[in-house]
């Protein structure tokens, strides 16, 4: 009996169709390949609430874990059968594959990848800016971001795992940092020249975590207020509205 394959560069290395990944105890064989994944469900695995914070979607999770684990999924019924399992399955099996979720905190402190590790952020990036992505493969690697759909052998020739290898640790000046929004070190140098003679923090001055906390709670508290305002105006208006139909019938009823 062959070894089980853990290792997701190895799986890709020897053409292993396949990866073993562990949760509850037992051992799961995943696909090795996230392009071989249901990634609509992936992708919607994460939403956004009226506030625009994330929001897991744990019936996109739960669709993509029955077509990821085929014939296991009854035994995963049977091994992980709450609701509560569900993440953290999608989260392990992510990890096996190589796009493990980031250690990285978004501003209130929750995990910055909430499902299935870091794959949902990838495709967004990719899906976002995919010049950005294809030009900063090519330019720093060499890679045709077209290889993602080729095969050689039956062995994609770009997989998602290379290229999230690859974009997780790109330098600031390419494309797809300057795109989403991230400084040179002579910008942040300017920055620092021109912070002391005007007196102020540059507009464009990448936040700190503390700067972005701080940043998002005060966001938080504009939209309450704005929330509680527009809460008393419609109580308001409801009120008037009652009035005036109150006083309508009262007048109907004088004209009898």
């Amino acid at each position: 009996m062959s070894t089980p394959i853990t290792d997701p560069v190895e799986a890709e290395a020897i053409g292993e169709d396949y990866v073993t990944a562990v949760y509850s105890d037992r051992e799961w064989r995943i696909p090795a390949d996230a392009d071989a994944w249901p990634l609509d469900h992936v992708r919607y695995s994460i939403g956004y609430g009226k506030d625009r914070q994330p929001v897991v979607n744990h019936i996109a999770i739960a669709l993509a874990l029955e077509q990821i684990l085929g014939d296991q999924w009854d035994d995963f019924m049977i091994a992980a059968p709450r609701r509560r399992d569900l993440v953290p399955a999608s989260q392990s099996f992510a990890a096996a594959i190589g796009i493990g979720a980031s250690e990285q905190r978004a501003p209130d402190g929750a995990p910055f990848d909430r499902a299935f590790g870091s794959l949902p952020r990838l495709l967004a990036v990719v899906a976002s800016w995919p010049t950005a992505v294809e030009s900063d493969l090519n330019r720093f690697w060499n890679l045709d971001y077209r290889d993602r759909w080729r095969f050689d052998d039956g062995r994609r020739r770009l997989t998602l795992r290379q290229i999230h290898a690859r974009i997780s640790h790109l330098p600031a000046d390419s494309a797809l940092a300057v795109e989403m929004g991230r400084r040179s070190p002579v910008e942040l140098l300017l920055m620092d020249i021109y912070e002391p003679l005007a007196r102020r923090v540059h507009p464009a001055r990448p936040l700190t975590p503390e700067q972005a906390a701080e940043r998002h709670a005060e966001a938080a508290a504009k939209a309450k207020a704005r929330a509680d305002y527009e809460k008393r105006r419609t109580a308001q208006g409801h009120r008037k509205v009652d009035s005036l139909l109150d006083n309508a019938r009262a007048n109907a009823s004088r004209g009898r």
